[in-house]
């Protein structure tokens, strides 16, 4: 499948503003922020958790441990998408026990990556809560799960999707609103006529395409001319009529 960009969502600017709020939601709901573990989903929830934590360092003069998950054994769907899936390394160095993880993400959709991130992270310890951070919030959820902070609510077809573009990862900052196109998708053929058979046969640029043509245009030129001397032939007939008749006497 490949995704045709169709506009965009957010720019440097406003992905910025959006980690910067984010930051200051987290501190105004969690009072003690020295209880607080950044987790980021791999790949680009690791580069928006290490965004988040440089704001709340910048607000409140605490450096907030950062740690990265990769969910790829605790997927659901593990044995369809690859028969030797690429496992990336899981990084979590501070202990999770009591304390307030707030998992990263880029974007939610259907929640099942959140739940696998879930089943993951338990297996480090019982945190005190387990929180949850994503820059763009498109629905479709198919698992009962709600993000506690959200950049931005963009709601979206079945057929569209969303990418997030950092600079770490893609070289660009950038969340695009994008169209998913089959790869062997081709554009529908033009509705026909009335009367006519859809058909390539028929299609402008052909053998029988050329000869319509041809004929549709010398039918028109004989309209045309049947046109312009029927009236001439009626003038003719009533200049006839109204000639008087001369008596011979």
């Amino acid at each position: 499948m490949k995704k045709r960009r169709k506009s965009i969502v957010m720019d440097s600017i406003q992905m910025r503003r959006t980690v910067m709020r984010i930051a200051h939601e987290i501190v105004e709901r969690n009072k003690n922020i020295g209880e607080i573990i950044l987790v980021g989903i791999r790949n680009r929830g690791v580069p928006l958790a290490e965004r988040i934590a440089d704001a709340l360092e910048k607000f409140e003069g605490v450096r907030v441990p950062v740690g990265a998950l990769d969910i790829t054994l605790y997927r659901d769907d593990i044995q369809m998408i690859s028969p030797n899936p690429v496992v990336g390394k899981t990084e979590i160095n501070a202990d999770v026990h009591d304390r307030i993880v707030v998992l990263v993400d880029d974007v939610l959709f259907t929640g099942r990556t959140v739940r696998a991130a879930l089943d993951e992270l338990v297996d480090f310890g019982r945190p005190k809560a387990i929180q949850l951070a994503v820059l763009i919030d498109r629905g479709h959820r198919e698992y009962p799960i709600r993000a506690d902070f959200v950049g931005k609510n963009v709601p979206t077809a079945g057929r569209e999707t969303i990418e997030v573009l950092l600079a770490e990862t893609d070289g660009e900052e950038l969340v695009v609103l994008c169209d998913v196109v089959e790869d062997d998708e081709a554009p529908a053929p033009p509705p026909c006529r009335p009367g006519e058979a859809a058909g390539p046969a028929e299609a402008p640029g052909t053998a029988a395409g050329k000869t319509r043509a041809k004929k549709a245009v010398a039918k028109k030129t004989r309209a045309a001319r049947a046109g312009v001397k029927q009236p001439r032939r009626a003038a003719k007939t009533t200049a006839k009529k109204a000639k008087p008749r001369s008596r011979k006497r």
